[in-house]
């Protein structure tokens, strides 16, 4: 897959204003387990993948209680170099 290809051969780096990815290490200590996929876009858009269907959220309170949860798994993951060495020793954990 060409995607994984970025993986393998390393040395990227992905410049997207307002993104930033954080991987939570399988050892991490977390206040919650979600039950669903979701992407947070805004203080007004949640996107929801459950089994079934992808959802869109956007009544307020819905949207808050989502945007709560990602504070919380924030606060547990890891992001930069951190993240990029976890993700290259589990690529090379695969070989």
């Amino acid at each position: 897959m060409e995607r994984a290809r970025v993986l393998y051969r390393g040395g990227h780096t992905f410049a997207i204003p307002a993104v930033s990815l954080g991987i939570i290490p399988a050892s991490a200590d977390r206040t919650i387990w979600p039950l669903e996929a979701f992407y947070v876009f805004d203080n007004r858009l949640v996107s929801v993948e459950t089994l079934t269907a992808e959802i869109n959220v956007t009544a307020p309170g819905e949207a808050h209680d989502y945007i709560k949860a990602f504070g919380e798994l924030s606060k547990s993951a890891i992001f930069g170099a951190s993240a990029r060495t976890l993700i290259s020793d589990a690529v090379r954990a695969l070989h």
